[in-house]
């Protein structure tokens, strides 16, 4: 038996297309050439308010990022960000391309990485597409989030 219910058929249907970006990372403030890492970001609609951003090692582990997919979209235009993670866009005037900076901070140490502008932008603006800013409540499941916060799930 299916679900005909037309939120599900819109739901199944747009989980199809949600975007992922696949692109290259540099990382800044290294000794020696600056490091290069493959990098995923992701949006789901399971999480509407967040984005996955995946560091893709070497030896083909990743380490992933959750931020607020609105901090990264502030960040694609300004400054945005507290605590431990940031990002920025770069002066255009001075840069040999627009690209976005990520920082991270943590006890264990710091990192940064440099990616596109563009291909960032593109990527955020196809997800506010798919879920417009001020919609990401329409995708939660109210009632599974009470019951996980109140031990029945």
């Amino acid at each position: 038996m299916t679900d005909d219910r037309p939120d599900r058929r819109r739901e199944s249907a747009m989980a199809e297309t949600v975007p992922e970006l696949l692109t290259d990372l540099r990382r800044l403030f290294t000794r020696g050439s600056r490091e290069t890492l493959r990098c995923r970001f992701r949006h789901s609609l399971g999480d509407p308010y967040a984005v996955a951003i995946d560091l893709i090692l070497e030896n083909g582990l990743s380490i992933t990022w959750v931020v607020s997919r609105d901090l990264l979209s502030a960040g694609t235009k300004g400054p945005a960000g507290e605590g431990d993670f940031k990002v920025w866009p770069s002066c255009r005037h001075h840069s040999r391309r627009p690209c976005v900076y990520f920082s991270l901070d943590r006890p264990e140490g710091h990192v940064a990485f440099e990616a596109g502008l563009s291909e960032v932008r593109q990527w955020l603006d196809r997800t506010y597409e798919l879920v417009p800013a001020g919609r990401e409540s329409d995708l939660l499941d109210w009632d599974a989030l009470a019951d996980s916060l109140l031990g029945r799930g």
